[in-house]
């Protein structure tokens, strides 16, 4: 039996709690489904933001070294061998917290600097064979119908640079109950290979 691995970024900012509930429920679920987890909250680790160097495209392939001395390599590492990538963000202006989107930004380096055409646009090409599913969970402070489809495009945005076999995109409004059952149907939507 083959064993799934899963990496949760966890981008709260400093003294939101409403993600905490969401990755304790996936991590259940996950520990239920047999599946490793390695869970990151990104603000209680060192993060350095990139420093667009590009180095990680022509210099290092796919290895960071314009940054030194945090856990970025590590956590890179971690995803490009899992079979889940986990994005937990409040949902900002339409994008994710400044904290997720450090790492995501360290995930450059994932990739090809060489493009190809796609549907008449330019995307990066794969640096390796395969890539993690992404399943991203958006929690919306203010229900505004107009930022949680921004937040839809921008995930579906990046999953055509990162190449998932399957990418989900869910928001929850700040004060909905987290259901075990809800968060046990979205892991059952990756299509996680066993």
């Amino acid at each position: 039996m083959i064993k799934l691995n899963a990496v949760i970024l966890n981008g709260s900012l400093k003294h939101q709690t409403q993600l905490a509930p969401i990755q304790e429920a996936l991590e259940h679920e996950f520990k239920t489904q047999n599946i490793k987890t390695d869970s990151y909250i990104m603000n209680q680790i060192k993060i350095i933001s990139c420093t667009g160097c590009f180095k990680c495209w022509d210099t290092t392939p796919g290895i960071c070294t314009g940054v030194k001395g945090d856990i970025g390599e590590e956590i890179k590492k971690k995803v490009v061998n899992s079979n889940l990538l986990v994005f937990l963000t409040p949902i900002t202006f339409g994008g994710y917290s400044s904290e997720l989107k450090k790492i995501i930004e360290r995930l450059l380096g994932t990739l090809h600097p060489g493009v190809q055409i796609i549907n008449g646009e330019s995307h990066h090409l794969k640096r390796y064979d395969s890539y993690p599913s992404i399943l991203a969970i958006g929690i919306s402070e203010n229900s505004d119908k107009e930022e949680e489809q921004l937040f839809r495009t921008l995930v579906y945005r990046n999953s055509l640079n990162y190449f998932p076999p399957v990418y989900k995109t869910y928001i929850f409004q700040k004060d909905d109950e987290v259901k075990q059952e809800r968060i046990k149907q979205m892991i059952d939507e990756m299509e996680l290979k066993k």
